[in-house]
């Protein structure tokens, strides 16, 4: 069901996202980096990353237009990724609407969701992803910042952690209608 695409460096995952997107790629895509030299959040606020410590990717998704519609799709997103953190990790994180997840009141992950719509018609949906991994708590961009080392003592598996998160979101109803006709990943 999944295409991704890793890259060593790039400006923004939800820029070449979006620049696919608009090519006509479907939805399945995968858009992954271990670097964003421009990595962004809500409200323009920078996501700063060390190189290889973080899992930093977009979602392109093609739903009906009602989901994006829904007010409550981010939160619904968040706590997707939150469950697959759990999983795979044990880490418990909250949810700070509408797209922070904290762990012992510092942010571990965001959610960022951007949409395309013209006229009454949904092109795509774009969702962002960065989770803290496997920053040292020594090079945290921020002290109100975390990572999954800083919380655990230990590094997790980052390809592992994207797939929880990938089937997450794949159970999420509605977000991939046509899910069944995505290429298998290679």
């Amino acid at each position: 069901m999944w295409r991704i695409e890793w890259h060593d460096r790039v400006t923004s995952t939800m820029d070449l996202a979006a620049e696919r997107a608009a090519a006509g790629e479907p939805a399945g895509l995968v858009v992954a980096a271990e670097e964003q030299t421009q990595g962004r959040g809500r409200q323009g606020r920078r996501w700063e990353a060390p190189h290889g410590t973080s899992l930093l990717f977009t979602v392109l998704c093609r739903p009906p237009l009602a989901l994006v519609q829904d007010e409550r799709l981010s939160v619904r997103v968040a706590e997707r990724v939150a469950e697959a953190i759990a999983r795979l990790t044990g880490l418990r994180a909250t949810i700070k609407e509408p797209n922070d997840l904290l762990v012992n009141g510092r942010k571990l992950a965001g959610v960022l969701l951007q949409s395309r719509i013209e006229g009454r018609r949904l092109d795509y949906l774009l969702i962002g992803i960065g989770i803290n991994v496997n920053i040292p708590p020594e090079q945290l961009p921020l002290p109100t910042a975390t990572s999954v080392l800083a919380e655990t003592g230990r590094p997790a598996d980052r390809q592992a952690l994207l797939l929880a998160v990938l089937e997450e979101l794949a159970s999420l109803p509605g977000l991939f209608p046509d899910a069944a006709r995505c290429e298998a990943a290679g």
